[in-house]
């Protein structure tokens, strides 16, 4: 299991008895120096903590997807973003704590001086995973918001109100900075880099390694998304990406294994657990369309929800779970609850899976991004269901039922449903509890077809939301690029579309 370094042995401090009474100033317990190892493992378990949290403060992305219901406050079910300032945390966390922890690595590694030729290379591959994380992480930024600061973001004395750069041009700059991080990776295999600092993959970064494999399913991401607006540039790139080598299988999934030390649990624990709180229920939406794929419903939903013993929940005739009215405030008691699973404090917290790449390249191939079209579609996306069930626990023989079921069938006429549905109607399930991804998907297909509540429609929301609005602070701090920002976007809407999200 990867390590959780603690936040106070991040630093070692040698005290030396002195006569200067200067010392008396300083402050052992507030260091003034750190190691790039540790500003790089706390950079990644922030990134990860983010996007896994369920706190209505930081993360609604599961609300958004219409997995998840509220019960007590459904606010933010119904699309107000500004009363927590939501916009503004995913923005400060993202750019103050993960981006300036990386930057601060990047710089302090750059920094060092070596003096043997091993000693360089250990840089490079040091600096190369860096990269690959802030590329993920501008990606997130992009994905929320569209066009962000990026070309002016590290340096604060220069550039203290830093501009927002054109959205795509992000995406592309990206796109290239991973394919040169998987070269330095490539060529440096033999090396090491972080080691056990690095709590995601601890450092495996051989040239067929997982680093190399993310960075390459990153890349397919980034240029599925880009497809509809410049499918030739993404034929490339995911070709490209593909013979360089990506993910194939669950063990290579970019996840953070938690502990359960106070501090290094999951997040969903603290939300979930810690807090005392019932505020999450599945939502109806979600439940439904898990229950009527296939008879008795699909073999997940015992992995994803539980019933409630005391009271019973209401079970509609037929059913085994129930979830709450989406957009309204539900009685906890009377609805089927989240897995007990995700209680665990040592839960993973998962950025990216394998059985999400596959439903990206069943994609691709219905666009003729990669050879084979309709049938190699159906390769990736039966691996995609069964990477996923696989991940949860469903037999073999459950998958392969499943598999064959008329709704399910990728070829089965009966169904009536496009590639756009059925793909985005597997990759919805298939997300469970990866809620930025399932709207990131849900935005790019059209499916599942999610409609906003009534009261968000009482309040002239009358579509779910496909970006964030940007930060408040950023309006009244960085108000001439923010005017331009969203000028150049089409407005500072919800309902404004990321560049990508053409149709």
């Amino acid at each position: 299991m990867k390590k959780i370094l603690l936040l106070i042995s991040f630093v070692s401090i040698t005290i030396s008895c002195s006569t200067d009474i200067t010392d008396m100033n300083v402050d052992p317990k507030r260091p003034t120096n750190t190691k790039p190892e540790y500003m790089f493992t706390n950079a990644q378990k922030g990134l990860v903590d983010q996007m896994s949290s369920t706190s209505v403060n930081l993360n609604v992305f599961r609300l958004f997807s219409q997995q998840w219901a509220e019960t007590t406050y459904p606010n933010e079910s119904q699309y107000d973003l500004s009363a927590r300032k939501i916009p503004d945390n995913h923005f400060r966390v993202l750019y103050r704590d993960v981006l300036a922890d990386f930057y601060d690595a990047k710089g302090m590694i750059k920094g060092q001086i070596t003096e043997t030729e091993e000693a360089a290379i250990i840089k490079q591959n040091k600096l190369a995973l860096i990269d690959i994380l802030e590329a993920y992480t501008y990606s997130i930024l992009v994905d929320t918001f569209g066009n962000v600061p990026y070309s002016q973001v590290g340096d604060i004395v220069t550039y203290p109100l830093p501009a927002y750069d054109d959205a795509k041009t992000i995406y592309k700059d990206l796109v290239a900075r991973l394919t040169a991080d998987v070269l330095v990776l490539k060529k440096n295999a033999a090396t090491p880099n972080f080691g056990s600092a690095d709590i995601i993959y601890a450092g495996d970064a051989a040239s067929n390694g997982k680093w190399v494999k993310f960075a390459n399913s990153l890349i397919v991401k980034l240029a599925v998304n880009i497809s509809d607006v410049e499918p030739a540039y993404a034929t490339t790139q995911i070709q490209a990406a593909l013979v360089s080598g990506v993910m194939t299988e669950n063990k290579d999934n970019t996840k953070l294994v938690y502990l359960s030390t106070s501090g290094n649990q999951n997040p969903l624990y603290a939300d979930l657990v810690v807090s005392k709180r019932d505020d999450f229920i599945p939502a109806e939406t979600f439940v439904a369309a898990m229950d009527a794929v296939v008879p008795g419903g699909d073999p997940r939903m015992t992995k994803y929800f539980v019933n409630a013993t005391k009271p019973v929940p209401v079970i509609p005739p037929g059913r085994t779970f129930v979830g709450g009215t989406y957009g309204e405030a539900n009685v906890f008691a009377t609805y089927s609850h989240i897995t007990a699973t995700l209680n665990n404090p040592a839960y993973p917290g998962t950025i990216f899976d394998y059985s999400e790449l596959q439903f990206l390249l069943a994609e691709a191939a219905e666009k003729n991004l990669i050879p084979g079209g309709s049938a190699q579609a159906k390769v990736h996306y039966e691996a995609g269901i069964t990477a996923s069930m696989t991940d949860w626990g469903v037999p073999a023989a459950s998958i392969t039922t499943y598999l064959s079921q008329p709704k399910v069938s990728y070829t089965n006429p009966l169904s009536g449903a496009t590639w756009q549905e059925k793909i985005g109607m597997q990759a919805w399930f298939a997300l469970y509890n990866r809620g930025f991804e399932a709207w990131t998907s849900y935005r790019r297909l059209d499916f599942p077809k999610l409609k906003s509540p009534t009261t968000a429609i009482n309040k002239n929301i009358l579509t779910v939301p496909v970006r964030y609005t940007y930060p408040g602070v950023e309006q009244s701090v960085n108000g001439t690029n923010y005017t331009k920002a969203a000028s150049d976007i089409g407005g500072d809407l919800m309902n404004t579309k990321i560049f990508w999200d053409k149709f």
